[in-house]
């Protein structure tokens, strides 16, 4: 099998475009890095989040996500607060502003997946969102475990 056709390369591969165009777009009409427009997005639809609980929502690294909250904090974007029940925590919310940009930015990415979607026949998304949730589950279950999935696979293993 050629290293092309790996499901993993192929995945990272297609999240890769995915997140180079966002990029470009989020630059182009914010003035926003992709961690920046993540996090914004992520605050409108939770509420005020904890550094560690961005970074785990998100799955970005720690570091882009630290560069990201402080630079929208610096634009006014975010207040950076502490959490009421443990002051050595700091929490995130948007401002007024950071709420009407994350707004936009959502809208957009409901856009761009209705776009994305509208490509595939309703058979090909309904197997496509079927085959994704069970990957999906594998690789929780795996991580739950503390199971690499190179040590699974050498070993036959498969997850619940």
């Amino acid at each position: 099998m050629s290293h092309e056709d790996y499901l993993t390369y192929r995945i990272a591969m297609l999240a890769g475009e995915f997140n180079r165009n966002i990029t470009r777009y989020f630059a182009r009409y914010y003035e926003l890095t992709f961690a920046e427009g993540r996090v914004l997005a992520r605050l409108v639809n939770s509420g005020p989040l904890s550094y560690g609980e961005i970074c785990e929502k998100l799955l970005l690294d720690g570091a882009q996500i630290s560069r990201a909250a402080a630079a929208l904090v610096d634009r006014g974007f975010l207040r950076k607060g502490t959490d009421p029940k443990d002051a050595r925590r700091a929490i995130f919310e948007l401002t007024e502003e950071g709420r009407r940009i994350g707004e936009e930015v959502l809208h957009v990415g409901r856009a761009r997946q209705k776009f994305l979607l509208e490509k595939l026949t309703a058979g090909e998304r309904k197997t496509m969102y079927k085959a994704l949730s069970k990957l999906m589950t594998v690789m929780t279950d795996l991580n739950a475990e503390g199971v690499l999935l190179g040590e699974a696979a050498l070993r036959g293993e498969t997850a619940s």
